[in-house]
């Protein structure tokens, strides 16, 4: 048992979509799933789970691998989960952010493990179709919903094939303009394009998507799909026509009641019900913005993911994933849309597209003209094609970090923005990028072809922003700070 006699150093609470069930096997999943049943990157012992009348709840001591200090901790096994940490050698604030970043991942790959065994039915209250979240996602969506950065990288490509097409025909001086032609073509329907096949569009009359969360158990999801599949299909719509017809809370015991009248074993704790108003959130940040709201898509896709895209403010579309609806909390999802808001604000897309304009017109008018016994030389073409790819990747991380920046100084919610990182990126953090880890050169994270920058570099200046004051230009400060994390990332600690 924890000394309830030691001082209380630090309470913090972590948000999850887990059921009251499923919490219930989170000790479990640590004894199991976690090497010699330990939190990574500390000490620990003593784990130990109890029930009492205050609730459910589970015990350890823990504290930094190479220091003295010591700690009781109880994780709360309830929704949100709560850690109190106590001491009679008073705080050490390093280990307890690091606890914290522990439990977090921890409860991240918990929660990936628990959807295996989940259930999800979403309703979106006003239009007649149900969805279960899709194990994959279209191929198409894919191109834009990383960044606007991986269409214009399409239209290089298309360019490519323009340029030698017509010019094998004949008309190679018209290329370019075929070209430019094609490529405005394609950016100016993006956002009709990534909307392709979505059934959802969230408007101001049709603002909500209801999820129902059901825990079946562990390992018999596709059996439970196969066997109760009409019985699921009456249940949804049952459901469906109670949430359309009432807008307040409908608690997990209602829904619990509607399948075991549809002939479904159920149980009100294996539930989760939840309700997001995605209008209001979009609205809500793009009032902040100064913008309009954008249309906005709803993708069954499992990853939790948002994009913007589109050409300009008044053609923009915001796709959402259902995962991002999911894993994150309405606060961590309004700090989300905050960041693909400001790309539109910023013009981003025009400036990428002013961007790959300008190489092919140099790369077609001075590199082939005038270099073109240099680009003979056997691979020098390849290598000119992946420097420029790179280039333009790294000029997206300008980007990306302005409007990690813009979305935490608006909303004024900084730690808000990390935690939602956290949450999407989990498994690159621990698993790529050693998050809880440091130390060790981080030059090759920020090598890859990706227009973001390592998101431990987004999450660390996140969490050291300075409200009080802020950076006076964000694309400058961001600018610098890429600058500076690329060249310091060879160094090792």
């Amino acid at each position: 048992m924890v000394d309830t006699q030691s001082e209380l150093v630090r309470t913090f609470t972590i948000d999850t979509e887990l059921s009251h069930s499923q919490l219930m096997a989170f000790p479990k999943f640590i004894r199991e799933h976690m090497t010699f049943g330990a939190l990574p990157g500390l000490k620990m012992s003593g784990l130990e789970a109890y029930a009492s009348s205050g609730g459910h709840y589970m015990e350890f001591k823990s504290g930094p691998q190479r220091k003295s200090y010591e700690c009781s901790v109880r994780v709360y096994l309830e929704r949100p989960i709560k850690v109190e940490l106590r001491s009679s050698m008073g705080r050490d604030q390093e280990f307890e952010k690091q606890l914290e970043n522990v439990l977090l991942m921890v409860v991240q790959f918990f929660e990936e493990e628990a959807r295996k065994s989940t259930l999800y039915v979403a309703f979106m209250p006003g239009s007649p179709k149900t969805a279960q979240l899709r194990q994959r996602t279209s191929g198409v969506r894919n191109i834009f919903m990383g960044n606007m950065i991986s269409l214009f990288l399409l239209s290089i490509l298309i360019g490519i094939a323009v340029f030698s097409i017509m010019s094998a025909l004949g008309f190679g001086l018209y290329a370019p303009i075929v070209m430019i032609a094609l490529m405005l073509t394609l950016v100016l329907s993006a956002g009709k394009i990534s909307s392709l096949g979505t059934p959802w569009k969230i408007t101001k009359n049709s603002r909500e998507v209801v999820i129902v969360q059901h825990q079946v158990p562990e390992g018999a999801l596709q059996f439970y799909v196969g066997e109760y599949r009409d019985k699921i299909r009456a249940a949804k719509q049952s459901l469906f026509t109670m949430f359309a017809s009432y807008s307040g809370e409908i608690k997990s015991e209602t829904v619990a009641q509607e399948f075991v009248k549809a002939g479904i074993p159920a149980d009100k704790s294996d539930f989760l019900v939840r309700r997001v108003d995605v209008y209001g959130i979009v609205e809500r940040v793009a009032r902040k913005f100064d913008l309009s709201v954008p249309t906005i898509v709803i993708s069954h896709d499992p990853r939790p993911n948002a994009a913007a895209t589109g050409f300009t403010k008044q053609l923009a579309t915001m796709i959402v994933t259902m995962g991002l609806l999911v894993q994150l909390d309405d606060e961590e999802i309004e700090l989300v849309m905050g960041h693909e808001l400001s790309h539109l604000r910023s013009g981003d897309p025009v400036v990428l597209f002013s961007l790959v304009v300008a190489e092919y017109f140099a790369r077609v008018y001075v590199l082939f003209v005038y270099v073109t016994p240099l680009m003979q030389i056997p691979g020098l073409l390849i290598v000119y094609f992946i420097g420029v790819f790179w280039g333009i990747f790294f000029f997206g991380k300008f980007l990306e970090t302005r409007a990690d920046l813009e979305a935490a100084l608006i909303l004024q919610k900084p730690k808000v923005m990390a935690e939602s990182l956290k949450k999407i990126g989990f498994r690159r953090l621990v698993l790529e990028e050693r998050f809880l880890e440091p130390g060790g050169s981080r030059l090759g994270e920020w090598l890859r072809m990706d227009p973001h920058p390592p998101l431990y570099f987004r999450i660390q200046r996140l969490e050291s922003l300075d409200l009080v004051n802020p950076p006076k230009h964000p694309f400058l400060s961001s600018v610098r700070a890429v600058t500076s994390g690329f060249v310091n990332s060879r160094r090792v600690p």
